[in-house]
């Protein structure tokens, strides 16, 4: 009897934990950090070319694929934001599956990540002031969620860039790193 009824216990939580998103409570707080990257091609391969959103930080672009996107020009000078599997071959298992969703809103009117497509492993022009989000999905346990929904969200707006001197690239990031939310607000997230 106490193996049925451990089964049944076992069962229960599992059930619960794929329930939703929300059945495993938010630990993280949502944050918001201005950062500066630089452009892939035409700097040293030193500077910080990628943005990894749960690190919260700007990184270098190399075969870890440590990143989430990855920040460039284009030949008119237009801001090219390509997805980590655009950059770094996805036959490795730790290269993480990421979407990019352009949105009209300004950064502050965007309070949760919105529902719909997220283009896959597609580079985006963007320009400055325009807002995309960021769909990251972590898969292992190295890569952070063990969830059912194994999606981290970032917004993420370029504030200034400098083409043709330093091809540096200023930005703001606000992420919710709790596996599933999709909430933008400070503080610990509900949903």
């Amino acid at each position: 009897m106490f193996r049925r009824l451990s089964a049944a216990a076992l069962a229960a939580v599992f059930l619960a934990a794929c329930s939703g998103t929300t059945a495993i409570p938010a630990t993280l707080p949502v944050t918001t950090d201005t950062l500066v990257a630089y452009a892939l091609s035409g700097t040293p391969a030193s500077l910080p070319s990628g943005l990894a959103v749960t690190l919260r930080s700007t990184v270098r672009v190399d075969a870890s694929a440590s990143f989430d996107v990855a920040f460039d020009f284009d030949s008119q000078g237009r801001i090219v934001v390509s997805p980590v599997r655009t950059i770094v071959s996805p036959l490795g298992s730790n290269v993480p599956l990421v979407g990019i969703q352009t949105s009209p809103l300004s950064f502050d009117a965007i309070t949760a990540a919105p529902s719909g497509y997220y283009r896959p492993d597609t580079a985006t022009v963007v320009i400055p002031g325009q807002v995309f989000i960021v769909l990251a999905t972590r898969q292992t346990a190295s890569q952070s969620c063990f969830t059912p929904s194994p999606r981290i969200y970032a917004k993420v707006v370029i504030d200034s860039v400098k083409p043709t001197t330093t091809r540096a690239i200023y930005l703001r990031q606000t992420v919710d790193p709790n596996c599933g939310f999709k909430s933008f607000q400070p503080g610990l997230p509900s949903r």
